[in-house]
């Protein structure tokens, strides 16, 4: 089965793009200790687990739009990936006003997560209520040969 590109709309954009960022801020630093700046990995216990598992719910709700016909399997991961990135968001906030013991500073991987999963959040819901059809249906219900 090929990926049909035309199906993915605009919410979905919106959570490609922020699921890559999202997936690079984990690597970029967050916290500085002692003149040493960590990536989220080394930093944190498991703050950094719901936004890895938000970015690949998005990928997989872009994946999902672009090779399912029926939309259920999108719908379902939309939900998921919305209530995931709003856990994930919780999280980094709770990480960014309360920063891990011996952090003398918070660095920009650390907004840049933060910001990624909040436009996760806003993509998930806007694939959930956004009954358009597709951008390849036309109008009047049949779809392009």
């Amino acid at each position: 089965m090929r990926p049909d590109l035309r199906r993915v709309r605009p919410a979905e954009l919106l959570a490609l793009l922020a699921a890559v960022v999202a997936a690079v801020a984990l690597f970029l630093p967050w916290y500085e200790f002692g003149g040493v700046r960590r990536d989220a990995w080394n930093a944190l216990t498991v703050a950094e687990i719901p936004v890895a598992l938000a970015a690949v719910l998005a990928f997989a709700l872009v994946t999902a739009t672009a090779y399912q016909r029926s939309p259920s399997l999108p719908v379902s991961l939309a939900v998921w990936t919305t209530s995931v990135a709003l856990i994930a968001t919780i999280a980094i906030a709770v990480r960014a006003l309360a920063p891990p013991a011996g952090a003398a500073e918070r660095c920009y991987g650390l907004w840049l997560a933060l910001a990624a999963v909040v436009g996760i959040v806003i993509a998930g819901w806007g694939s959930m209520s956004d009954e358009r059809p597709y951008w390849s249906a036309r109008p009047g219900g049949g779809s392009p040969a």
